[in-house]
């Protein structure tokens, strides 16, 4: 029997390691095991927190690439691997925007095979505010080695999207603004408006405060549960460019959702796709 989220008594994340604190970083800066990700857009070279290395958001898609969008995974691997990660690395991102930065790479990651990777909680802007240590050195490490155990599980297409518009157990969230879901931003996409049957659900939504942290259990169980959703939902997020909707997606599994693919393409690719219907 269908049981709907709002009704469990949720007191923890479901799956509290996929958020650290600042003082659990703080603790595991020296950790050979831990390996800590600055996926901020700019800003690494000028300061970052001791030990962090640098990855660029850009290397977890290929706007170029349909009807995945997925980056070439190969490449992406020797990414990983040439700043220090392998396969039993825990990996932390950290940003300075709630940790959107991060949850597209953590995707990508679960695609891998490789599920120790967290997200810290308020990131940047908090370990800033809390006057802990910081550097512009570069750090010195050697290459890691990663053994790829595919799961493609996680990745919607286009044609996915469409077999799911109005099927009963599937849900299309959108998690981009609501101007955008109405249309009445349409921004540089040919088409507005969303896909036939979604649901909007904002991506900051799920985060509060100054420094974007993740809202409490009981906060997105009221959250997720408004919108009528329940963890025996089949669910595809989907925003412009995959970014916001990873963020969602990243959550929802925080919050013990398991059946999450996230459409890569999203608007960027529905919208240039005349065949497929907006509303």
């Amino acid at each position: 029997m269908m049981q709907a989220f709002w009704l469990l008594a949720v007191l923890a994340y479901a799956r509290p390691e996929l958020v650290v604190t600042t003082d659990w970083v703080a603790d595991h800066i020296d950790d050979p095991n831990v390996r800590i990700v600055d996926t901020r857009t700019r800003g690494y070279e000028e300061s970052h927190i001791p030990g962090a290395v640098w990855l660029d958001i850009n290397d977890s898609r290929d706007k170029s690439n349909p009807p995945t969008y997925l980056p070439d995974l190969e490449t992406f691997v020797a990414t990983l691997e040439e700043i220090g990660i392998s396969s039993d690395t825990h990996i932390v991102f950290y940003d300075d925007r709630g940790g959107i930065y991060g949850t597209r790479p953590w995707v990508l990651l679960q695609l891998l095979g490789h599920e120790k990777a967290s997200v810290v909680n308020g990131g940047w802007p908090k370990w800033l505010a809390e006057s802990r240590q910081t550097t512009a050195e570069l750090p010195d490490v050697a290459r890691g080695e990663i053994v790829v155990k595919r799961n493609d599980q996680w990745i919607a297409t286009a044609d996915d999207v469409a077999a799911a518009i109005d099927q009963p157990g599937i849900r299309l969230m959108d998690a981009r603004k609501p101007a955008e879901f109405s249309g009445t931003e349409i921004g540089k996409n040919p088409r507005g408006g969303a896909i036939p049957s979604a649901t909007n659900l904002f991506w900051e939504n799920a985060v509060e405060g100054e420094y974007q942290s993740f809202k409490t259990a009981d906060e997105l169980t009221d959250l997720f549960g408004s919108q009528g959703l329940t963890t025996e939902d089949e669910i595809i997020t989907y925003c412009q460019g995959g970014g916001q909707a990873a963020h969602e997606l990243f959550v929802m599994h925080l919050m013990g959702f398991d059946d999450l693919r996230l459409y890569l393409g999203s608007m960027e690719d529905w919208s240039r796709q005349p065949e497929r219907p907006l509303e």
